[in-house]
Order: C-alpha cells, then sequence, then structure tokens
C-alpha cells in the first residue's frame, strides 16, 4: 500500500488553495524512481518495434503506389501525345480538304470566266480587224492622193 501511496503523493498540487502560488508535479529526487520506469519503457519494446514495422511497411507500400502510378502516368502521356498527333493530322487533313474544294470552286470560276473572255475577244476580233482595216485603206488611200 505504501508503493501506492508514494505514487499518488506525486501527483499532488504543489500549492494550496487560496491565494496564487505554483501549481505542478514537485520534482521526485528518489533513488528508485527510474527504476520503476523501466518496466514501462521495456513493455513499450515491442509495440516501437511493431510501429516501425508498420512504418517501414507503409513506406514500401507507398513507393510502390507512386512507381505505379508514375507508371500509368507516363502511359497517360504517350497516349495523349499519339492521340495529339492524330487529332492534328486529322485537323490537318480536313483543313486542306476544305482548302482543295475552295480552290476548284476558284479554279471552276476563274476557267469559266477565261471562256467568256475569250469568246468576246473572238468575237470582237472580227470588229477590231475590220476597223483597223477600214483605218488602214483610209490612211493608204490618203497617201496615195497626196
Amino acid at each position: 500500500m505504501s508503493v501506492m501511496l508514494d505514487r499518488l503523493r506525486r501527483f499532488r498540487p504543489v500549492g494550496s488553495p487560496g491565494g496564487a502560488g505554483p501549481v505542478g508535479v514537485p520534482v521526485d529526487h528518489r533513488p528508485g524512481v527510474p527504476t520503476e520506469l523501466v518496466a514501462v519503457f521495456d513493455a513499450l519494446d515491442g509495440v516501437i518495434a511493431e510501429c516501425q514495422e508498420i512504418r517501414a511497411s507503409a513506406e514500401q507500400t507507398a513507393a510502390e503506389l507512386i512507381e505505379e502510378a508514375q507508371r500509368e502516368a507516363a502511359g497517360l502521356v504517350a497516349s495523349a501525345a499519339a492521340r495529339g498527333a492524330a487529332e492534328r493530322a486529322e485537323a490537318a487533313a480536313a483543313i486542306t480538304a476544305g482548302g482543295d474544294a475552295v480552290a476548284e470552286r476558284t479554279r471552276t470560276t476563274a476557267t469559266a470566266e477565261a471562256e467568256v473572255l475569250t469568246r468576246r475577244g473572238r468575237q470582237r476580233m472580227d470588229e477590231l480587224v475590220a476597223l483597223i482595216l477600214d483605218r488602214v485603206r483610209a490612211d493608204a488611200g490618203r497617201a496615195g492622193a497626196a
């Protein structure tokens, strides 16, 4: 009983009710106090070892998860790069096809306009040749008369 009473007395407040004073647990200078705690710390050795095993296992699991995530991320990046290249090629093909269609319409329109101009030129050619011949004959007639 005296061992238990000694332990309880160690935790008795220093100050007494009333005026303000220091409160706390007094220092126990008895020589046997550290040996009392040896059993407690010895009992914790198993728990500490178990905690270290849990931590080591958790670190290993975390490292494996990080490696797996890095591999997955690398795969996603490679897949995205491949899809990006395919999308760019598809977009370029669509733009080229659109440009080809516009170019074809422009070429068709230009060809039609060129044909109209050529036809007009041929129609006017006869008129212009006749006009020029008339002028040349008139000039030749004036030159011969002079």
